[in-house]
């Protein structure tokens, strides 16, 4: 295993956020680049989806990195249970796989052939008793997340499915397509209940002939009032990352576009990472087609950031440990974990 980076972090119980003095913390190395992230609800793990085709699971208490293998095909969307008991994985290949986290290797509990083509988002209820998911053969599915039975299958969505999330306290889930297509389905009677268009974050190709699009994040707020999805928008050439990226805010209940938040001036590339802060303001991550990066700090009077962090290398995940903390995945093989507050001195 490669060696770890870090600084000493004085740890307290209620820290002191500050988005305007982020700044790195932790360095997590691997020798692939990342394809996603996710951090577990206990903020004990990170967990890492690799060009290797295998996932590597970080332990941010005593710093040992776990490999967990299996997969062939890069793992595009992965999520832990709320007890982070199980990581639940998906890749190119339309495989998804449940991970038990407890002994000291992990092991696959199941296997399951979701989607023909990629499958490309896993999410868990808030019950943790169910997955969702979404891919390119146009289908979004419910799956008994203990055992991986096909509970529910729905169909209506005609490009590729990108992202799907459950609601956090209602019955219903939201999925996001290629060209911007957005569906609500009520899991209760299984029909899409609304369906509508969000035509900022699609565009044509001309030179290729290619539709460009689909949310690379999907989260909604944890009290259910908006959900945020991360893309691009203005495209000119998709292939030579002639884009802008995009985070939009929408709103649940009339599902309109609250906010539609870009980087800052000439920054061209895409959005792979959006995130409510339970402090008010948003947080997102991106990838510039020259290769580096940007995280942007939102606090909603405005569709410009206020404060935005240089990364030095692109971003294609992003994820909260707890309130102060949070971590970035880059496409140089590493994990950036980063402080938004002031550095605490080291000792003399």
């Amino acid at each position: 295993m490669n060696p770890i980076e870090t600084e000493t972090i004085t740890k307290t119980s209620e820290p002191s956020v500050d988005p305007l003095h982020t700044h790195r913390v932790a360095e997590y190395k691997h020798e692939r680049p990342l394809t996603t992230l996710c951090c577990d609800p206990t903020g004990q793990y990170v967990a890492a989806g690799a060009e290797d085709l295998d996932v590597q699971l970080w332990n941010l208490e005593d710093e040992q990195r776990r490999t967990l293998q299996g997969h062939d095909s890069w793992v595009r969307s992965l999520q832990f249970s709320a007890d982070s008991s199980r990581l639940y994985t998906a890749c190119w290949g339309g495989v998804v796989k449940a991970w038990d986290l407890t002994p000291p290797e992990p092991t696959v509990l199941y296997s399951i052939q979701a989607h023909q083509g990629s499958a490309r988002w896993v999410s868990v209820s808030p019950d943790g008793k169910f997955l969702a998911t979404g891919g390119n053969d146009l289908l979004v599915k419910i799956w008994d997340a203990e055992n991986g039975t096909l509970l529910q299958a729905f169909s209506g969505h005609r490009r590729h499915v990108y992202g799907v999330q459950f609601h956090p306290t209602a019955p219903f889930i939201v999925s996001q397509d290629l060209v911007g297509v957005v569906k609500v389905w009520n899991l209760l009677t299984g029909q899409a209940e609304r369906t509508f268009v969000a035509d900022m974050m699609t565009g044509y190709d001309k030179k290729f002939a290619a539709d460009m699009g689909g949310s690379r994040d999907l989260q909604f707020h944890p009290d259910g009032s908006r959900w945020a999805s991360a893309g691009i928008t203005k495209l000119t050439n998709g292939f030579a990352g002639d884009q802008d990226p995009i985070i939009v805010v929408f709103d649940w209940e009339t599902c309109e576009p609250l906010h539609q938040l870009r980087a800052a001036q000439n920054f061209k590339g895409i959005a792979w990472g959006a995130r409510f802060h339970p402090r008010g303001f948003v947080v997102g991550a991106g990838a510039h087609k020259n290769g580096k990066g940007e995280l942007w700090f939102y606090d909603l009077t405005q569709d410009q950031p206020y404060h935005t962090v240089a990364l030095p290398r692109a971003a294609r995940g992003l994820g909260l440990i707890g309130d102060d903390r949070l971590a970035v995945a880059h496409v140089d093989g590493n994990v950036g974990v980063y402080q938004m507050s002031k550095p605490e001195p080291h000792d003399s």
